[in-house]
């Protein structure tokens, strides 16, 4: 299975709240690594005192594909 490592922008004006933007930023090929990288982002960012928005959402999906 390959994971993806995927960032959300979400537009909080709106009700319901809708995805504004997304993007596939990284794969990897065990869920382990991508929450190795995942981490490592918010710890570079809490490190450097960058802060995180509220509308930013960073996760790990798995990409599940069946070949017929």
């Amino acid at each position: 299975m390959i994971w993806l490592l995927m960032v959300i922008t979400l537009n909080l004006s709106v009700t319901p709240i809708q995805i504004q933007y997304g993007e596939v930023i990284e794969t990897f090929q065990t869920e382990h690594d991508c929450i190795t990288r995942q981490a490592e982002f918010f710890n570079n960012a809490k490190r450097e005192n960058r802060p995180i928005p509220a509308n930013f959402n960073l996760g790990c999906v798995p990409l599940k594909r069946s070949i017929m």
